[in-house]
């Protein structure tokens, strides 16, 4: 043990006879660490403040919320499915490649893509539950005292499934679009994600206007079973029409360009496909630059002759 001791000792003053603290060093070290650590303290204290904010406000709040959220999720993964059942089509038929070599490739597109899904879920609820207890320890937020002795488990709870929710809906956004191109790309490499980026415009267009999934009209219905017949004094159906008013469709019609727009590029950038889509549009420009130049010698020799 000493001979290991003593060995190890001499490793450590061979590396750096004269060890210091660097500043910067500390910095670059504990940086990262600082990050990750509010962005858990935040995943912890937000949701629970957030259900503390349902329970003092008024009836409606904390039902108009989880329904906004449900129809949400809803939405998303119907166009999840959709985009992944369109990009298959559009590989059999316009690639024109076999049914069982387009079936693999969107099957094996949608378990990876459910697999990614149910890991950050897992993930981002058990950081929810242990950031939450972390944060109720330390006195973050300040919970009111209540008579009701499971009052501390259902905030948990509530702020458990806040989050679920909250990584659904993103999730099966941001999978829509991967899944899409990883199918298109079996085909084609780089033009598969402009490709993606129509595709899921178009299954969220569907999804969001035809069927019983459509973010309007799920919003209502879940409304209309979560509320009471009156609230306030104030029939449920009245309630239901002033929150959720005539527009509320074109509202949602408005707002899904956007959003998929922007989960496009945010996906494609972290996974590099930008990157890639520059990179081969160089490359075309410096192939047709190429080929140009040798046109106009082959022209110029035949003139010459």
């Amino acid at each position: 043990m000493r001979q290991l001791t003593t060995a190890e000792w001499q490793v450590i003053r061979g590396r750096d006879p004269d060890p210091d603290l660097d500043a910067v060093e500390i910095t670059e070290f504990s940086g990262p660490l600082l990050a990750g650590g509010l962005v858990i303290a935040i995943v912890g204290v937000l949701p629970l403040v957030g259900t503390r904010l349902s329970e003092n406000a008024d009836s409606l709040f904390g039902p108009l919320i989880g329904s906004f959220a449900l129809a949400a999720v809803c939405t998303t993964t119907v166009a999840w499915l959709l985009s992944a059942l369109i990009s298959g089509l559009v590989v059999l038929v316009v690639y024109d490649v076999s049914p069982k070599v387009a079936s693999a490739a969107t099957e094996g597109a949608l378990r990876g893509s459910f697999g990614r899904i149910e890991g950050a879920a897992s993930s981002v609820t058990l950081v929810a539950l242990i950031s939450g207890l972390i944060s109720l320890a330390i006195g973050l937020p300040n919970m009111a005292s209540s008579d009701d002795e499971s009052s501390v488990i259902e905030e948990l709870l509530s702020a458990q499934v806040a989050c679920l929710l909250l990584v659904l809906m993103l999730g099966f956004a941001a999978e829509s679009i991967r899944t899409s191109a990883e199918i298109l790309g079996s085909q084609v490499k780089v033009i598969g994600w402009l490709g993606s980026l129509l595709i899921v415009l178009i299954s969220f267009y569907l999804a969001s206007s035809a069927g019983p999934f459509a973010p309007v009209k799920l919003t209502r219905n879940i409304l209309e079973a979560w509320l009471p017949a009156d609230i306030d004094g104030v029939p449920r159906a009245q309630v239901i029409s002033d929150v959720m008013p005539n527009n509320s469709y074109l509202w949602s019609m408005l707002i899904i360009a956007p959003f998929v727009t922007v989960t496009w590029f945010v996906t494609a950038w972290r996974l590099g496909a930008i990157r890639n889509l520059r990179a081969a549009v160089r490359a075309a420009a410096g192939q047709g630059e190429g080929q140009g130049e040798d046109g106009l010698e082959v022209e110029g020799s035949d003139q010459h002759e």
